[in-house]
C-alpha cells in the first residue's frame, strides 16, 4: 500500500549576486567544471531512473516500507514532484523517446503510464518478474531471476536472439542498435549484426548503464563514471564514489542517483587547468542551496487496465529490434 503522505526534503536553488560560483565537479576527460544540482533526497530508492525528454521529467521509484518500490517523478525544470498509485512495484523504469510513454517493471509485470492522459495499463504478461527495461521500438527487459533478456511485441515474448546465451543485469543498445550489458564479471559489447560478446572490461565492478541523447554508452561503478569512446575504449567522465544509477535529461545533462539523493550535473563553459582546484571562480554568481521539507501529496490514482492487443504489420519481423 503506498502511504497516503510522505515526507521528503526538495532541495531547491538560489543565486546570490556576491561571491563566486562553485566548481562542485570536475571531468576527468575534458577538464570542465560541473555545478552540482541536487534533485530529490530521499532513502531506500530504487537503481533505476529515467527521463521523458518530451516533458523534462524525472521518474524514479523507492521503498516506502511495505516491501514493493512506489514509483514517484519530478519536473527538472518545474522541480513539482508526486508519486503515482496503481502500480504495484516499480523496481525498473524506462521510457519511450518517440511516445513519452513510461514503463515500471517489479514483481507484478509491466505498467505503461502515459503522461499525456493519465492513463495507466497493465500489459497481460502472466508470472512476470521485471529487473531492467529498455524501450527501443519494442520492449525489452531483463527477466528475474534468470537474468536473461526477453523482447515483448505483439503480445508475444521472445528471448532476445543477440543475447540468447548472456546472463546480465542491465543492457542498453547505442545509436548503432549495437548493444552493451553489464553483469558481475565486466562490461560487454554485442554487435547488431553479430552474436559473438566481446568483453571490453572486466574492472572496476559496473553497477548502472544508460546512453544520452546522442547514443554514447555510459557506465557507473564505486569509483566514478566512465563513457565509451568511438574505438571501444573506456573513458572516466566523473569521479564519483556511490553512483547508483544514470540517465540524462533533454539538454543532455546527467543526472545520477546514490543511496540517498538524485543529483543533475550543470557544465559550466570555464575549463579548469591542471592545477586548479575546486575552488570558488570568479566573475561568477553563487549558488546558494535552499532546502524545504514539505508533504508531498498523492497524486490521483489512474485505473490500470489490460493494455489492449497491438495489431503488427505482416511486414514486422519479430527478430527486428
Amino acid at each position: 500500500m503506498i502511504l497516503k503522505y510522505m515526507k521528503i526534503i526538495l532541495i531547491l536553488h538560489a543565486t546570490s549576486t556576491q561571491g563566486g560560483k562553485y566548481c562542485h565537479i570536475i571531468s576527468a576527460d575534458e577538464k570542465k567544471c560541473h555545478l552540482r544540482e541536487s534533485l530529490v533526497i530521499i532513502d531506500h530508492s530504487a537503481n533505476q531512473i529515467a527521463v521523458d525528454k518530451k516533458s523534462n521529467t524525472l521518474y524514479f521509484s523507492f521503498d516506502a516500507g511495505q516491501g514493493e518500490f512506489n514509483p514517484a517523478l519530478i519536473g527538472i525544470d518545474t522541480k513539482k514532484l508526486k508519486l503515482l498509485k496503481g502500480v504495484k512495484d516499480a523496481f525498473a523504469i524506462a521510457t519511450d523517446d518517440k511516445t513519452g510513454d513510461v514503463y515500471f517493471g517489479g514483481s507484478n509485470g509491466i505498467y505503461k503510464y502515459s503522461q499525456l492522459n493519465s492513463k495507466l495499463k497493465r500489459l497481460d504478461i502472466k508470472q512476470l518478474d521485471v529487473w531492467w527495461l529498455v524501450v527501443r521500438n519494442h520492449i525489452h527487459y531483463i527477466q528475474f531471476p534468470d537474468l536473461k533478456a526477453y523482447v515483448y511485441k505483439c503480445k508475444m515474448i521472445r528471448l532476445l536472439e543477440q543475447l540468447h546465451s548472456s546472463i546480465m543485469n542491465q543492457f542498453v543498445f547505442d545509436s548503432e542498435k549495437n548493444i552493451y550489458f553489464i553483469n558481475g564479471t565486466g562490461l560487454y559489447r554485442v554487435g547488431k549484426d553479430d552474436t559473438k560478446v566481446v568483453l571490453l572490461r572486466n574492472t572496476p565492478k559496473f553497477l548502472g548503464m544508460t546512453t544520452n541523447i546522442y547514443g554514447t554508452v555510459y557506465v557507473c561503478s564505486d569509483s566514478g563514471i566512465y563513457y565509451i569512446r568511438k574505438d571501444q575504449k573506456l573513458a572516466k567522465f566523473v569521479s564519483i564514489q556511490g553512483v547508483l544509477a544514470l540517465t540524462f535529461d533533454k539538454d543532455n545533462h546527467l543526472i545520477y542517483s546514490d543511496s540517498r539523493e538524485l543529483v543533475r550535473l550543470l557544465p559550466m563553459e570555464k575549463r579548469i587547468k591542471k592545477n586548479e582546484s575546486r575552488k570558488s571562480l570568479p566573475g561568477d554568481v553563487r549558488n546558494v542551496t535552499v532546502c524545504e521539507v514539505f508533504t508531498m501529496l498523492v497524486s490521483p490514482k489512474p485505473k490500470a487496465i489490460v493494455e489492449e492487443e497491438h495489431q503488427c504489420p505482416n511486414s514486422l519481423s519479430l527478430n527486428s529490434l
